[in-house]
């Protein structure tokens, strides 16, 4: 209780900071329904105008673009409708969506990295607080990769992982195949992946071997911090 007390500036902001995004979401999701893009039957029925044509892709590429901006949820709201009216060319839906969700998530990365700091230290209110936070964050990088992948709100993990200063070529490898993964499940993997008892244990599987592998990364990072200290100590 005491450190509610304490701290009772910097929750209420954070929860505010929550309903705004929370706010942002909703009104994301009702312009996509206002617009006709929120349902297997609004594609259809824009396949059915534009045609398999360049701009079908190009609004599909925008529309994937503004979800995972201003919708931070899985991009099965717009890839799962697209992939079951297009069932016969999966491959275009992939390419669409792989391609402007990545660049979609490293436009995240550049806001949190240009306006993150800004957000935190209006929360905390301390110079010293956010530098402190900002370096504990850092530390997750290792754990980007995983945080894409699980069921999380990734585009929010990715906000944070510009907050924390991780490099452009950390945040657009991973993000590209850890994307690329991801959004092979949403085309196929309804039909393939799901329907059968093997798929689930492949799905299952693939996180337990990134679960491992994160942990090894982990201890070797660790390991890393402790020569690190030791040297300087030595020096000392």
């Amino acid at each position: 209780m005491q450190w509610l007390k304490g701290h009772k500036k910097e929750i209420l902001k954070s929860l505010l900071l929550i309903l705004i995004v929370g706010a942002m979401a909703g009104c994301g999701y009702g312009i996509l329904r206002l617009c006709g893009f929120s349902s297997q039957e609004d594609f259809i029925r824009l396949r059915d105008d534009l045609g398999d044509s360049i701009w079908f892709w190009l609004v599909i590429a925008a529309i994937q673009i503004f979800q995972v901006i201003f919708i931070p949820v899985s991009n099965q709201l717009v890839t799962v409708p697209c992939a079951l009216c297009f069932q016969d060319e999966l491959w275009k839906v992939f390419l669409t969506s792989w391609l402007s969700i990545w660049s979609a998530t490293m436009i995240l990365w550049a806001i949190g990295k240009f306006g993150g700091k800004k957000v935190l230290a209006w929360v905390l209110g301390d110079k010293e607080q956010v530098e402190r936070c900002s370096k504990w964050l850092s530390r997750g990088w290792i754990f980007y990769p995983l945080g894409m992948l699980l069921p999380l709100p990734d585009d929010i993990v990715t906000v944070l992982a510009g907050t924390a200063d991780f490099k452009f070529w950390i945040v657009g490898i991973c993000s590209l195949c850890t994307r690329a993964i991801d959004i092979t499940c949403s085309v196929w993997g309804w039909g393939y992946l799901t329907k059968f008892w093997w798929g689930w244990i492949v799905l299952f599987g693939g996180t337990a071997l990134l679960c491992v592998v994160t942990y090894f990364f982990y201890k070797i990072e660790k390991n890393r911090e402790k020569d690190a200290v030791a040297k300087t100590e030595s020096k000392n």
